[in-house]
């Protein structure tokens, strides 16, 4: 039977055909369950320590700020072993969240010390995504690509199922336990990724420069490939408006569960549970859908629904009602966040993958720090609901309006995919 069980999922999902991809996978899956436990774990505590909106927003600005320094973590997954690079970000991670546990047992953490450890574990943490991500296509073959980038999406989003469970566990112990648990699921994902035979580095090959002129240098090529790749860069473009837009809500669930649901740290676990819910569904539905002009249409129609459901979760007058509208905002997030990396990854060099995800997670990440950062300042004045509400609107006029401006993005939309503009140009360097 599990024989039977394990030939249906590699048939249905090429890329399991891999076993340093199933390697990858797993040990992807236990650090985003570790990243989403600190998440929820160290938002609470947050809104603990000081009863307000701004110090949440600043805590999650600090996790994710740090991802503007992608450049040097695409530098190091093009100029050492991807997969060694993956594994010492996760071991300072690791050692971060045992430091928060420390300060917690020990009753002496503060809003200050837990917003410079977050800051460090985001640090290290901007080394991962590229790494992990350049490493990914250089463990299947060319053909199982689009099956390995959708499964790696649904593992990414659908941990924000498992992860917020840590909400119930800080309600029964406190988020000292949570720390602990984060900290042995990243140690088991660096066991995981220390049985990947694969050996991957990217085009940065004989040089004596240092890591820091090696980003500076990398960031140059790489936005002079996106000069040339329009439709990546206008893919990038429309993931940055969708972090801003409609991502940058996660720091607000903790104010809304208190003050407009009258709940705790449950309630916030169970509207980040909603979130990751509905982004596994959306991930495993995107995984059985075929490639071609399809995956366009799906981009556009995820993407105005990510923006229209945001009202369900921002207006909703129950704990019911808020848990489906984070689950519907979930799912449509991350259908068009995955099915925007499936397209760059599908076009960009192998040569360049690590630098060209690097501004990815630099521009994407970077401007959803900043918005978090003002949704958080912003909920102590503006009431959250219509932080929630306001820019998931903004971002669907917008999306309308850039579509109906741009032939290159209605291209994407129509086409399915973006076109290889500079593909030539790298590859023969």
């Amino acid at each position: 039977m599990a024989e039977r069980s394990t030939t249906t999922l590699r048939r249905l999902f090429p890329a399991m055909e891999s076993r340093d991809y199933r390697r990858l996978f797993w040990a992807a899956g236990l650090s985003a369950v570790s990243l989403w436990a600190l998440i929820t774990a160290r938002g609470w505590l947050a809104g603990e320590l000081t009863n307000s909106g701004w110090a949440v927003g600043l805590v999650y600005f600090a996790a994710i700020g740090p991802w503007v320094l992608a450049p040097i973590g695409g530098a190091l997954a093009d100029r050492y072993d991807r997969a060694r690079v993956v594994m010492i970000s996760r071991g300072g991670a690791a050692v971060c969240a045992l430091a928060l546990a420390a300060l917690a047992f020990t009753e002496t953490i503060t809003l200050w010390n837990l917003v410079l450890i977050t800051a460090c574990s985001g640090i290290v943490r901007s080394a991962e995504m590229p790494a992990q991500a350049a490493l990914l296509p250089n463990t299947i073959k060319a053909a199982a690509l689009l099956s390995a980038i959708t499964l790696a999406s649904m593992m990414q989003f659908g941990s924000r199922v498992i992860g917020p469970v840590a909400g119930p566990i800080l309600a029964e112990y406190g988020a000292k336990w949570v720390f602990v648990i984060a900290a042995v699921f990243l140690v088991l994902s660096i066991v995981q990724m220390s049985r990947i035979k694969t050996r991957s580095t990217g085009g940065i090959v004989g040089t004596n420069a240092s890591v820091l002129s090696d980003a500076v240098r990398n960031l140059r090529e790489g936005l002079q490939y996106l000069g040339q790749a329009r439709s990546v860069l206008l893919l990038i473009g429309l993931a940055a408006l969708q972090c801003m837009l409609t991502m940058a809500f996660d720091a607000m669930l903790v104010v809304f569960a208190k003050v407009e649901l009258g709940g705790g740290s449950s309630e916030y676990g169970f509207l980040l549970m909603g979130v990751g819910g509905g982004a596994l569904v959306a991930t495993v539905a995107l995984s059985m859908v075929p490639d071609g002009p399809i995956r366009g249409r799906l981009l556009l129609i995820t993407g105005l629904l990510s923006g229209a459901v945001l009202p369900i979760l921002g207006l909703a007058p129950s704990l019911g009602v808020a848990i489906a509208g984070a689950a519907l905002a979930g799912a449509s997030q991350a259908m068009f966040m995955a099915l925007t990396t499936v397209m760059i990854q599908a076009v960009v060099p192998d040569a360049i993958r690590g630098r060209i995800i690097a501004i990815y997670a630099m521009v994407a990440g970077g401007i959803m720090a900043v918005m978090i950062l003002a949704n958080g300042l912003a909920s102590d004045f503006i009431g959250v609901r219509v932080l929630i509400t306001v820019p998931g609107v903004i971002f669907v006029v917008a999306l309308l309006l850039w579509a109906g401006a741009m032939p290159r993005l209605r291209s994407v939309f129509r086409e399915g995919g973006a076109m290889e503009e500079a593909g030539e140009l790298v590859a023969t360097r």
